[in-house]
């Protein structure tokens, strides 16, 4: 793959994706200022994700027929521009769920198309790499958000920390369309009952399901650490901990944008599986672990928050590789769009699950309720490696 290429999508999706994470950013001053549960705010996250689900299907047939350049540079501009309506007129609970599904819809542009394109573009021996790199643009997009607030709130306020993010991906769509990138293959094949076969395979749905799992403790543990560290330093006395918080919650996500890499081209050297469930066991490990550990030292927590963010992530990349090296091209986008779709369901109910044991149990309770649901990928990859199922092309 044309290297300029690749990083040219990389730093659009980076910019791009500050819209993913600007509301757990903000969480803990609007929750205050708005009179928010805990369970109400996982609510709102959840809704960005519903907008996702709903939209990416539609981006991911379309991404098979027309050029994948325009849904990811148009979907940038939705995003950007919800996140600025976003700072303009949310007021509370119903306004800023409605925004904040009109940004999944725009987001559901940019990932699949442009995850389309990677895997298109890279020969398949440096396959995972590739994809790791421009997953680490999502994982470093998203946390950078954290950044931003952790920077901005105290002169800006929260309105500040949105309309930032929101223009990075208004900037995303201007960069996109100015842009040369190859086309990839395009189908005129009509999508068939058998091709469709093919993406609902055995392989692919545990693949899939284990994604889900994956996804389940992802994006609960992204929405919640900002909040959750910023917790934490307010029980050590520590002064500004809305900064400090915010700050750390940012290093421990964009960790992962080296760990995405790492894992990608861990898989390229051990397999799908093997470095999966590497991944899978000791990220499961520290959400058992990370809620229960309130009067553990400083830098005990960090450490473990740091372990946290960089095996949680590490794994992504390789489940988007699986399905590449196992599907047909001209039903690539779909198939890539059936894996997110189910994914992507999975986060539309974990973060609101999260802030629900929250407000009725605490950390320990919330962290442990997301490792348990986790515990579908390993036995997904366990099935795998049992039914001597191969995850490359015959």
């Amino acid at each position: 793959m044309n290297q300029r290429v690749l990083w040219l999508l990389s730093i659009a999706q980076f910019l791009s994706m500050q819209v993913w994470f600007n509301f757990s950013a903000i969480m803990p001053l609007v929750q205050e200022q708005w009179q928010l549960s805990s369970t109400q705010s996982g609510i709102i996250v959840a809704t960005f994700h519903l907008g996702y689900v709903l939209a990416v299907i539609f981006y991911s047939f379309a991404s098979d027929k027309y050029n994948p350049k325009y849904s990811f540079a148009y979907g940038s501009l939705v995003a950007g521009i919800s996140g600025l309506l976003f700072a303009v007129f949310a007021e509370g609970f119903w306004s800023a769920m409605i925004l904040r599904l009109l940004s999944g819809i725009g987001i559901a542009g940019v990932y699949v198309p442009g995850m389309k394109m990677v895997a298109q573009l890279s020969p398949p021996a440096s396959r995972g790499k590739a994809m790791g790199i421009f997953v680490g643009s999502l994982v470093v997009g998203s946390g950078f958000s954290l950044f931003v607030s952790g920077v901005l709130q105290n002169a800006w306020g929260w309105q500040g920390v949105i309309l930032v993010t929101s223009c990075a991906a208004i900037l995303s769509c201007v960069l996109i369309l100015m842009s040369k990138i190859p086309v990839v293959s395009l189908s005129s094949t009509p999508v068939t009952l058998a091709l469709l076969k093919k993406i609902v395979a055995k392989r692919n749905l545990l693949v899939n399901f284990g994604y889900a799992g994956h996804c389940w403790e992802l994006y609960a543990m992204w929405a919640w650490i900002g909040p959750f560290m910023v917790y934490f330093y307010q029980q050590k006395g520590i002064v500004n901990a809305l900064t400090w918080g915010n700050l750390s919650a940012s290093s421990i996500v964009m960790i992962g944008g080296i760990a995405t890499y790492f894992g990608g081209m861990l898989s390229d050297r051990w397999g799908n599986v093997r470095a999966i469930r590497l991944f899978i066991l000791l990220s499961i490990a520290c959400s058992f672990s990370i809620g229960w550990m309130l009067l553990a030292p400083i830098w005990l927590v960090v450490a473990v928050a740091l372990l946290y963010g960089f095996t949680i992530i590490a794994d992504s990349p390789i489940y988007n590789k699986a399905i590449a090296d196992i599907t047909d091209p001209e039903v690539l986008g779909v198939a890539l769009g059936v894996q997110s779709v189910l994914g992507f369901s999975f986060t539309i109910i974990s973060p609101a699950v999260f802030g629900l044991f929250l407000d009725h149990g605490n950390w320990g309770v919330a962290f442990t309720v997301i490792a348990l649901g986790t515990l579908i990928t390993p036995f997904c990859m366990r099935a795998l490696q049992a039914a001597e199922v191969p995850l490359e092309k015959s």
